[in-house]
């Protein structure tokens, strides 16, 4: 029996995870060829009706360069706004567009054991990965339909709003770390940039050498985690450069592209070096 070695088996895993989560890009194509070489003609999706009957795309809250938190022009919120904007968004998500979240959990899902499907934390990070980062053909996310809706919000949910918009995924390498103030700063490894997040949780557990990896939206001239965040212990820093590198050269990009173009590709990389 030929012997492998433990980077082999562990990059032939990573091959398979991306073929897995790739399925995701094209599911809505393959659903739509099925149901013409039945028969019964174009079928319009829930998402494809809600995108015909609505209004031209709503701009995107502006980013800076990168990095630079742009600040909302309706100022400052606070937490309990995020939280209810987020609830009317994932309500939002599940009424208009039911059919497309299973299609698209599919595909996450696509690599997963039976527990990590059942697993409440990994769930959430689907969402978060669902509503902020998941591009249907024509480039636009839940949040932006969300964002053209036009749903009533008031005062500074309409902040909370525009932060939601620029809300992204970071794999931060944590440099240091401030308990009393909430803070941690490090940096983008995806992006090679500097980042500096508040948030009480994470700065309670996280030490300086380790790895964090969550989507995080502005707060005032910081970020903020939001959802589930994944924390790679410091002994396993090398070994998850390598996997990122490996899922790099797998997928033929750069990392800068990872954070928007393969995310869920990354966090479930991120995720098996975390527990491995």
């Amino acid at each position: 029996m030929t012997e492998h070695t433990h980077e082999q088996v562990e990059q032939a895993d990573q091959v398979n995870q991306v073929n897995q989560v790739n399925q995701v890009n094209h599911a809505d194509d393959k659903a739509s060829s099925r149901r013409k070489r039945r028969g019964t003609g174009p079928i319009a999706t829930e998402e494809a009706r809600l995108l015909a009957t609505a209004r031209p795309p709503a701009k995107v809250a502006p980013r800076g360069r990168e990095g630079e938190v742009v600040k909302s022009k309706f100022g400052r919120y606070e937490r309990a706004d995020f939280e209810r904007v987020e609830t009317m968004l994932a309500a939002f998500a599940n009424r208009r567009l039911g059919p497309l979240v299973n299609v698209v959990a599919k595909g996450f899902f696509g690599a997963a054991t039976p527990e990590e499907r059942e697993n409440s934390g990994i769930r959430t990070a689907f969402y978060s990965f669902f509503l902020y980062t998941y591009r249907d053909p024509k480039g636009i996310r839940v949040v932006d339909l969300f964002a053209e809706a036009g749903l009533p919000l008031e005062g500074r949910q309409r902040a909370a709003l525009d932060a939601l918009l620029q809300a992204r995924l970071v794999v931060m390498s944590i440099d240091d770390v401030h308990p009393g103030k909430q803070r941690m700063r490090g940096r983008d490894l995806v992006r090679d940039e500097q980042v500096s997040a508040l948030d009480k949780n994470a700065s309670s557990l996280v030490k300086p050498g380790e790895r964090l990896m969550c989507w995080q939206i502005p707060w005032g001239t910081s970020w903020q985690p939001i959802g589930y965040a994944v924390q790679v212990e410091q002994r396993k820093a090398v070994a998850l450069d390598r996997a990122i590198e490996t899922l790099c050269n797998n997928l033929r990009v750069v990392r800068r592209e990872l954070p928007e173009q393969h995310a869920a590709n990354l966090w479930w990389v991120v995720h098996r070096v975390a527990n491995m």
